[in-house]
């Protein structure tokens, strides 16, 4: 207990206080080996063979390629026999994350195995009675690390819906810094640039915050487009004179071939995919709610009226500093989050959602007749069906069975289980779940369209909107302009002077790479450790001089966030990180960093001109 107080303190302190319930009886086998039966609703549980439990951890293991993997979350704890297998088994850089719901089992397993070797082991970290940010300070830095979730089966029989659970927290944390990074690493460069392309739209158009708790107590209906949609329509078209109908890019034009005019439609991604969802839409009367960073052919293809959100980042702020505030959404990673938020700071209530299946519903991905259903039909034919279309999609991820609204269960991957968790999370009374299928949402209402009653409204949404839309509508003043222009100037300036700086700092991190690389291995040559400390002077110098361009630094970092992350977040850079010391380590990291400053000025630069030549025009 020694060791588990100095490793795990607040482990050691819950297990003083654990009160022995008979929850759990310990037997021995005729090997003289222990294992806990759990009694639980009448039902007794064997969490390891009552025969022979190191042989079956032995098999258990066995079947796992722990060398392909160098991080191990381990679902119950039991007596241990499984965790030592794996410790044996393990790489020397893996780590093992065990998590055990009950403390009562931990305090026995201590009081009858010897585990001194087991808790020494800096690998190990154990998880009791835990929360989400216990597992993302254990995880963090660790998401690009190769991870193999292990349930292990006795302790899951004896609580199947705790370690479901706890397996769906592990596996959405890890999938939710993978896609962050991915996201990073995709979109870091076009969220700069379309924000530079979108400056005159951005200057001539009103804020989102126009809209802000003016429709109080109003219901709104949220229309996603998953592949239950379909059957909405109906519900849709009869409540949408006394609710605010808000779209999402996805489903604007399934709605409009319908018959159905949203009153707000949202569209934050940047990629020019989103932008077709509005091709061959006629005038319309929806307002479009956009986030800066979107593509620029989407003000091209869109033929309505338009109304920004402010920059998200904060690295980029200054625009809208300059410029007036135009009030901010919150992001959830989906379009349906960012109409969510919408919907809250309309101060509308109910919320309604409606197509946000979070499923494969019936093997579907969309909802018929999206875009992205008519891309479907174009790249098929008689030798590739639009259902084997869709079974690719299902595939593409690995496959995860949730509890269904109508159906007992459907299917849906890690992607969509980020945004399911993240609608659970709101917990909010005032949400209404009226998606005909699709995953449940765990914390709000239920409820089938037929047993909603929508009151009516004695006035007109569209008039509402336009009574507030028409007087927001302003020219950009000259001082608006002339500090823009005057920023945008000085961050040019600043980036012209660091660009030859940076191309001496990736030289000089080349260089302390090698001499280290060459000291790690007996290589040093005569002066070797009066080479570092003179290139790490070097580097602290223009460290200071960095520092120094604050609005050219800000700039060039908020496009290069992906090499920004995995530094601060200790992420792996590539898969050769695992065979460097800490110096090596250091000086990689350098390297990357510089290299990662150089390349984003040199964008920025670019991205700065583009700026320049549209505020010109204006």
């Amino acid at each position: 207990m020694s060791i588990l107080k100095e490793r795990f303190p607040s482990i050691y302190n819950e297990l003083l206080r654990v009160v022995n319930d008979n929850s759990i009886e310990t037997i021995t086998t005729n090997n003289g080996d222990f294992v806990p039966v759990v009694e639980r609703d009448g039902k007794r549980y064997v969490i390891h063979s009552k025969f022979d439990p190191v042989k079956e951890a032995e098999r258990f293991i066995g079947e796992i390629h722990s060398g392909d993997y160098n991080l191990f979350v381990v679902f119950g704890f039991g007596f241990g026999y499984h965790v030592e297998q794996l410790l044996k088994r393990m790489n020397g850089d893996s780590l093992l994350l065990i998590i055990e719901k009950r403390p009562l089992m931990l305090k026995l397993a201590l009081e009858h195995r010897n585990f001194t070797l087991t808790l020494r082991d800096d690998r190990v970290f154990i998880l009791l009675n835990f929360n989400e940010e216990m597992i993302a300070e254990v995880l963090k830095g660790k998401s690009s690390y190769r991870s193999s979730l292990i349930l292990h089966r006795g302790s899951y029989q004896a609580d199947p819906d705790y370690y479901s659970n706890m397996q769906e927290i592990v596996r959405s944390y890890l999938s939710t810094k993978e896609v962050n990074i991915a996201t990073l690493a995709k979109f870091e460069k076009i969220w700069s640039s379309n924000l530079a392309r979108n400056i005159g739209a951005y200057l001539h158009s009103p804020g989102v915050n126009i809209f802000f708790d003016k429709f109080r107590n109003i219901p709104a209906i949220i229309v996603a487009a998953g592949p239950s949609l379909n059957a909405s329509f109906d519900f849709i078209i009869k409540n949408q004179k006394n609710a605010v109908i808000i779209a999402v890019d996805t489903s604007y034009r399934i709605l409009i071939n319908h018959g159905i005019e949203p009153h707000f439609c949202i569209v934050v991604d940047p990629q020019v995919i989103n932008a077709r969802y509005f091709e061959g839409s006629g005038q319309s009367k929806t307002i479009l709610i956009t986030d800066p960073t979107v593509h620029p052919s989407v003000f091209r293809l869109f033929r309505g009226r338009v109304a920004f959100t402010g920059v998200a980042f904060q690295l980029m702020k200054w625009i809208e500093q300059l410029s007036g505030e135009k009030g901010e959404i919150t992001h959830g990673g989906s379009v349906s989050t960012n109409a969510f938020d919408f919907a809250k700071r309309l101060g509308a209530s109910p919320i309604i959602l409606i197509g946000q299946d979070l499923a494969f519903t019936d093997g579907y991905a969309h909802a018929r007749g999206s875009y992205l259903d008519e891309q479907v039909h174009l790249k098929t034919g008689r030798l590739y069906t639009a259902e084997m279309y869709n079974r690719f999609q299902l595939r593409a991820l690995p496959k995860i069975l949730v509890k269904g609204i109508i159906s007992e269960f459907v299917h849906t991957n890690q992607k969509m289980m980020i945004f399911l968790s993240w609608f659970e999370k709101r917990r909010d009374d005032m949400i209404i779940n009226a998606t005909h299928d699709g995953a449940v949402i765990s914390g709000v209402q239920h409820r089938q369209m037929r047993e909603i009653t929508v009151p009516e409204l004695h006035f007109d949404i569209y008039d509402e909107i336009d009574t507030l839309f028409k007087p927001a509508v302003t020219q950009p003043g000259l001082d608006v302009k002339t500090g823009l222009m005057e920023r945008v100037n000085l961050i040019q300036m600043e980036i012209d002077s660091l660009l030859p700086i940076l191309d001496r700092a990736v030289g000089f991190s080349d260089n302390l790479a090698m001499l280290m690389r060459n000291k790690s291995r007996g290589q040093s040559t005569s002066g070797g450790q009066s080479k570092i400390e003179y290139l790490l002077k070097k580097l602290s110098e223009i460290d200071r001089i960095i520092e120094s361009k604050k609005h050219a630094k800000d700039m060039i970092s908020f496009t290069m966030q992906r090499v920004v992350h995995t530094i601060t977040e200790g992420y792996e850079i590539d898969e050769d990180d695992h065979g460097l010391n800490n110096d090596e380590l250091i000086a990689k990291r350098s390297r990357y960093l510089y290299q990662g400053l150089l390349e984003g000025a040199q964008f920025n630069r670019k991205i700065l001109k583009k700026m320049t030549t549209i505020l010109t025009r204006e």
